[in-house]
């Protein structure tokens, strides 16, 4: 199992997007045991801990495992929504289902990034 060592920051470039990411760039990997799982980076170490409880160890490190993939998805995503908002709807939504799904997804990235909702 990787050791312990602290989140570094980066800053990422993908496409138009720039993202200052507090934590540890993926990918993450985990792996399970007797005792739970832990979720590390190859040559950094251990990103987070996940204690045996039986029923979902494993499903939680999965997901903390893909929490910088899903983070960079869903920028992306905000990134096409408000060009699109922007571009073709005039500044305004359309549907009531798509300005709660925008809204939700931007509060979850603020979140993510230590921001508040």
């Amino acid at each position: 199992m990787p050791s312990f060592a602290p989140a570094v920051g980066v800053t990422q470039k993908k496409g138009h997007i720039m993202t200052t990411a507090g934590h540890t760039p993926g990918p993450w990997t985990y792996n399970c045991g007797d005792d739970g799982a832990v979720v590390y980076k190859e040559a950094v170490g251990t990103i987070a801990n996940v204690p045996d409880d039986l029923t979902s160890s494993e499903a939680n490190a999965r997901l903390i495992a893909a929490a910088p993939d899903l983070l960079q998805a869903a920028e992306r995503a905000l990134q096409a929504l408000q060009d699109n908002y922007d571009k073709y709807s005039n500044c305004q939504w359309h549907d009531a289902d798509s300005r709660d799904a925008y809204i939700a997804l931007r509060d979850a990235v603020s979140l993510a990034k230590g921001g508040s909702i």
